[in-house]
């Protein structure tokens, strides 16, 4: 009993994902580390920043756009390797320390919130979706497919369900040689990749990011290893040859399944590089990575909530916008392309970042946070 009051008293000081809603001090026994929060933090930006230009502003068809580059279609396929992969490691990072408690201190925390939230904002995004009358990723379009939306995790709300789903298999499989879940999680993604299995794009992705939860979850001190000490020169050796690839497979269009197979090398570069530069930039540019530590420690409301704002921006942007873009000489338009989603995406983490500030000032925590439960005072070390 007294290791259960114990354990207890460390879950309360655990976030249940890497979607912290809020900052947490460091606690007594060991300082929190920095690069976890920089990298989350650029993970958040960057799926924000993919769905401002290839879903509020639609830049592949945007009429202003014509003729302009495809800067942001290049930079995608560049960063989609590390985007969900390196947040996902992150989560099973945080996550390792809890895979050996009790179910009944970590079934609320690290199942129930995150199913909550899936369920809650999905019908958030319905209802903001039917009254501007506007689709979004968010939700489908009809009420009656919400239940289906729900049990799938066929919108883009599915990273929160897949943290629930994640938790579990690992908690589940903890007595398992760690290479057996993660060598199984892996051979799934690839089956995945080869466009095999059924559900949408979202469903997808909860299968293939299984291995890289997994990877954190199980192997935390290759992570930590991994992070213990600048590696420069391995960010240049493994991002230069992850770059070469990349380009070699838009340029050859190789089959599906040699797709299929590079995948989960190229991501797994893209871990190594996202940790290693993630560890150079908070040591080496503290004060530049103060703000990206802040919102590093706040990323659920931004995940959750941006959605929305896209949702509520999208025609008074495009009424001002469109038109003024128009008429810009070729140069100035260049410089639009390439400017304008950033200044979209930085007002949308803006948004988010309030809309949970005023939440939480006027009762409504809810809506970040399954009501009833302890709020986390401390966060552990990674």
């Amino acid at each position: 009993m007294a290791e259960d009051a114990v354990a207890a008293r460390v879950e309360r000081y655990e976030p249940s994902t890497t979607l912290t809603p809020a900052a947490a001090p460091p606690t007594a026994t060991r300082p929190r580390a920095a690069w976890p929060d920089a990298a989350k933090a650029v993970c958040i930006l960057l799926v924000v920043l993919g769905h401002v230009a290839y879903i509020l502003l639609d830049l592949a068809q945007a009429p202003w756009a014509a003729g302009a580059p495809p800067v942001w279609n290049d930079l995608d396929v560049l960063l989609r390797p590390l985007r969900m992969p390196l947040f996902f490691a992150i989560s099973g990072l945080f996550a390792a320390a809890a895979l050996a408690r009790p179910w009944r201190l970590t079934l609320r925390p690290r199942v129930a919130q995150n199913l909550y939230l899936h369920v809650l904002w999905l019908l958030v995004g319905f209802a903001v979706s039917a009254a501007v009358a506007i689709p979004t990723f968010m939700a489908p379009e009809r009420l009656s497919e919400v239940p289906a939306a729900a049990a799938t995790a066929s919108t883009g709300l599915w990273y929160l369900y897949a943290l629930a789903v994640y938790f579990v298999l690992a908690r589940v499989t903890r007595t398992w040689p760690a290479a057996v879940p993660v060598a199984a999680a892996a051979v799934l993604a690839v089956v995945s990749f080869c466009g095999v299995l059924p559900g949408s794009g979202d469903t997808h992705s909860v299968v293939e990011n299984l291995v890289w939860f997994l990877l954190g979850a199980r192997f935390p001190g290759a992570l930590r290893a991994l992070a213990a000490r600048q590696r420069p020169l391995l960010v240049l050796v493994v991002g230069g040859g992850l770059a070469v690839v990349l380009a070699a497979v838009r340029l050859v269009h190789p089959s599906v399944v040699v797709d299929a197979l590079v995948e989960i090398p190229t991501r797994a570069a893209a871990v190594v590089v996202g940790v290693c530069l993630a560890v150079l930039l908070t040591q080496r540019l503290p004060r530049l990575s103060e703000p990206l530590l802040r919102l590093g420690r706040r990323t659920l409301p931004v995940y959750v909530a941006h959605g929305i704002v896209l949702l509520l921006v999208q025609r008074p942007l495009a009424a001002v916008v469109d038109p003024a873009f128009g008429r810009l000489p070729h140069p100035a338009l260049l410089l639009a392309v390439v400017a304008y989603p950033l200044l979209v995406t930085a007002g949308t983490v803006w948004a988010c970042l309030a809309a949970h500030t005023l939440s939480r000032r006027i009762g409504a925590g809810w809506l970040f946070a399954l009501p009833g439960g302890a709020r986390p005072v401390a966060s552990p070390a990674p």
